[in-house]
């Protein structure tokens, strides 16, 4: 059985739609991708500011709880000096 040329072309053009929509959904959901890998990629930028303020945080904690060990540590050297003298 033979085809006619109007039903030949009526498919094409139906396929032709049919493939129109999804290159308008593969459009969308590819922005979307997009969209969504700036969106963790800016995540991950803020992850990383946030462990090197935690780090320099943690840094100057450690600075400060040091020199309050060795403060404690020069007067106890002093009190023994004191009743030693």
């Amino acid at each position: 059985m033979v085809e006619s040329l109007e039903d030949t072309v009526a498919r094409a053009d139906l396929a032709r739609e049919e493939l129109t929509q999804l290159l308008q959904r593969l459009s969308a959901e590819r922005d979307a991708v997009k969209a969504a890998t700036t969106e963790a990629h800016e995540a991950i930028q803020g992850l990383r500011s946030a462990v090197r303020e935690a780090k320099e945080e943690m840094r100057q904690t450690s600075k400060a709880e040091a020199r309050k060990h060795l403060a404690r540590q020069m007067r106890a050297a002093a009190d023994i000096l004191a009743r030693e003298a």
